[in-house]
Order: C-alpha cells, then structure tokens, then sequence
C-alpha cells in the first residue's frame, strides 16, 4: 500500500515544478513586457522631443505649446455659446497665436488626434515636444555666429577692424558694417552723428523692433517713397535662411533664380560630390517635411540673423530696446495682415521668389481650389455632370 502513496507524492512534486516553472515564465514575460514597455515610451518620448525641434522654426519662435492649445479651446468654447463664427470677436494677438496653433498641427497633424486624449497624455506629449523646440534654436544660434562672419568677409571685404568667429564683443553697432546692417532704415547711418547717438542710445534715435533693419532689404538701402520695395530680399538674409534649413554649403549658392541651367549645375556639383549628397539628404528642410518657403520661417530666420549680428554673446528675447518678439509678430503681421488683393499679390510674389531662390524650379508648388478648378481634370468633372443624361 505504500508504493502508490509515494507515486501519489512523486505526481504532486512533479505538479508543484511545474506550477512554480509557469509562474516563472509568467512573471520574466510580464518583466519582458514591463522592459519593451519602457524602451517604447522613451523611443516615443525621444520621437517627440525630435518632432518638437520643428516648432520654433516653423510655427512660432516664442508662443509655448500650452498657449496655442489654449486659444484654440478658448476659440472652441466661445463657439458653442455662439450662433456663428461671424460673431466670435478677437485681437490680432490671438489671431496670431490662433494662425500659429493651426500652422502646428500642419507640421505635425498627428497631434489633432492627441487633441482629444486625456489632459495627462496631453501634457506628457507637449512636455516631450517642448524639450526639442529650444533645443534647435540653440543649435541654429551657435552656428550661425561663426558663419555670418565669413559671409561679411566674402560681402563686405575688407572688414576694418576684422570680426572674430568666437567672439561677438566687436559686434553691432560697435562695428561700421554689423552696425549698418543693424541701423533702421529710417536713420542715415552713414552719419558720424547718427552712429554716435544710436550708440549713445539717444531717444531720438533709438533702435527697436518697429524698424525695419537694413539687413533686410535688398543691397541694403530702402526706398522711403516705397519702404516694401527690396524688403526681405537681402543676399544675407537668404544666406542665413539655406544654411538654417537646407545646408551649411547650400548658403553659398544663392546668385541662381531657380531655372534649368541652375538646377542642372546643381546636380552635376552634388553628383561629383558625395558629402554634399548626404548634406542634400539629410537638410533640415527634408528632416521636418518643409517644402516651400513659409512666412513664419522667414520671420525665424530674420530673428537669428539679428541675433548673430548683435554684440549679445548668449541669447534673450530683449536687447536693449530691442524687443525679439515684437520683431518676430512685425513679420507675421507684415505677411499675415495685408489691406487687399494687391497687397496679398506682392506677398504672393515675394514668397514665389523664397521658394524659387531655396528650392529651385522643383520644389512642391501648393496648389489653390481655384488653379485647380482650372486644370483639364476639374473641367472635364463638370463637363461630365452637365451632359449627364444628355448628349455633348
């Protein structure tokens, strides 16, 4: 009788490995799970501090990502005690913030969805977002200081006394060029007594940002019957614009207008050249998704180009009465507001010129409903639902 008590025992040891092996197994899948798990959150989480290097660029150097899902809740809100958007009355400060929430969800439409997620998800996300965004201002900051010196080399040479790369100190306005290209454009620079009271900061010649600065225009000088004239179509204002958004090389290409002899050379230099087909690949503008030239990049760059002209060593959004962010919303507005159709047609015009100067005659030209409307395969659509039933 005692033999199969021991088999009765063997069979309930073999049972007990066994259970104890299944909760081993168990428990090393769930630490698996627990260890993918977090290896996925910090690849999201490092995904999205990449993604967030995009929004200074290309939505707003300034508005924090919680004030732009702010207005568009306050927006959706007012919207529901209201009969018609007609009557939802705003300032041009919240139109602006509103106009750059919209343009963040161009660059990253994934986050419309995350619109509607959980207020923890949400806060999670933009936090993530908001470590790339300085992040890439600061980069674009630390190498355009050492390339806009070799370009006012190249621009303006001589340069008496020379600029250094590492240093800024010998910069604006203590410096006959960097202080021209800083003066407003009101101001007659080449004044001994303008220089000195600019740098006197007297108050009738103060430097702020409801100027616009020579280093915008085009050769530098502007017409006071037509201060648009020129505007925004400097050779140093594009120089800083390619090298931010396409390539460092790319900068000191800029004499073509975009036509078939330029795009031809283009390719035969960059087929010669295999580091300069990596930089090609790898530009800002291919890593962000940007295909034409924006307003808002433009204004970005116009900021960092006065930055890196300054005597200012570390970045602030305030110099002296020089307010950035006032500049920046003065370029915003200047493309955002226009008073009619022949003002939206020089700004249609201008932008035209960015986008054949950076992206030649290939880049992706955004097409309208109404040039659409006009091209075979719309008006063959409407032919066919007019002779619908009938005969052509």
């Amino acid at each position: 009788m005692a033999l199969p008590q021991q088999e009765s025992d063997s069979d309930r040891k073999d049972d007990t490995t066994a259970a104890r092996a299944k909760q081993c197994i168990v428990a090393l899948e769930q630490e698996l799970e627990t260890i993918r798990s977090s290896k996925r959150s910090k690849l999201q989480a490092n995904s999205n501090m990449h993604k967030g290097r995009c929004i200074r660029r290309l939505v707003s150097l300034f508005d924090s990502l919680e004030d732009l899902v702010g207005e568009n809740d306050r927006r959706e809100e007012l919207m529901q005690l209201l009969d018609s958007q007609d009557e939802l009355v705003t300032n041009r400060d919240e139109d602006r913030i509103f106009s750059s929430f919209n343009e963040l969800l161009r660059c990253l439409p994934w986050l419309r969805k995350k619109l509607f997620s959980d207020v923890e998800e949400l806060n999670s996300i933009l936090k993530e977002l908001r470590k790339g965004t300085d992040s890439a201002r600061g980069d674009d900051t630390a190498n355009l200081k050492h390339a806009v010196v070799s370009w006012l080399m190249e621009l303006f040479h001589p340069l008496d006394p020379p600029l250094h790369t590492t240093i800024k100190d010998d910069c604006g306005f203590i410096h006959n060029t960097t202080g021209m290209l800083l003066c407003p454009v009101e101001y007659m620079w080449s004044l001994t007594s303008t220089k000195e009271k600019i740098r006197d900061r007297d108050s009738d010649f103060l430097v702020t940002a409801y100027s616009w600065l020579a280093f915008l225009y085009k050769d530098y000088s502007f017409d006071s019957a037509n201060i648009e004239k020129g505007l925004f179509r400097s050779t140093l204002l594009l120089k800083a614009f390619k090298h931010v958004f396409t390539s460092p090389s790319s900068a000191k290409e800029i004499d073509g207008n975009g036509n078939g002899a330029d795009v031809i050379t283009a390719h035969q230099r960059h087929r010669r050249s295999s580091e300069n087909d990596a930089a090609n690949r790898s530009h800002v503008a291919n890593i962000i998704g940007m295909k034409t030239v924006t307003l808002r990049t433009i204004a970005y760059t116009a900021c960092q180009l006065r930055f890196a002209l300054s005597s200012v060593n570390s970045w602030r959004s305030v110099d002296g009465d020089f307010d950035y962010y006032d500049f920046y919303n003065n370029i915003v507005d200047f493309f955002e507001v226009v008073p009619g159709t022949d003002a939206q047609a020089c700004i249609t015009e201008l932008l035209k010129w960015w986008n054949r100067k950076v992206f030649g005659k290939v880049h992706t030209v955004p097409l309208t409903s109404t040039q659409l409307g006009r091209f075979s395969v719309a008006r063959m659509g409407s032919q066919r639902e007019v002779y619908e039933g009938g005969s052509p």
